[in-house]
């Protein structure tokens, strides 16, 4: 599994942010009794038709600051109990995968192609996923954004 690579321009995010461990976490809870019916409220500003994860990193290596939203443009303050949130420009390398392998794809990402490979993490920026319309019934592959620079 290759990457294809990409410069991304820098995005605001509009959605709800929870520090989680991602081996305990409850996703299902997390996007559709937390993030769905927050929705409303972010698609007037939404730039894309596609919900994205983005993972903050934190001062404990066992939990991540979670967002779950939309980009968005027009945006002057985030709702109560949501956060606005900027993503910086990066160059980043893309990985496909279908709902059921993400987390093997992030396992082969970390753990075998970002250490053999030419490149490692730019942690100036978060690792994102990146849902669009149709991934959930596999007609449209997700795609996992890491933010990479030459080592």
């Amino acid at each position: 599994m290759q990457p294809t690579f990409r410069d991304r321009p820098a995005l605001t995010f509009l959605g709800i942010q929870r520090r989680i461990n991602h081996n305990t976490v409850d996703w299902g809870a997390l996007w559709e009794q937390e993030y769905l019916p927050r929705l409303p409220e972010i698609l007037p500003f939404a730039t894309e038709d596609a919900c994205h994860g983005l993972y903050y990193s934190t001062d404990d290596p066992q939990l991540l600051d979670f967002i779950a939203g939309r980009p968005v443009s027009g945006v002057g303050e985030a709702p109560e109990g949501m956060v606005l949130r900027d993503l910086p420009a990066a160059h980043e390398a893309v990985f496909e995968c279908g709902m059921g392998e993400i987390g093997p794809t992030w396992d082969y990402v970390m753990g075998q192609w970002l250490p053999a490979s030419e490149y490692a993490h730019d942690e100036a920026a978060p690792c994102y996923e990146r849902f669009a319309p149709g991934c959930h019934e596999g007609t449209v592959p997700v795609t996992i954004h890491v933010p990479v620079r030459r080592k």
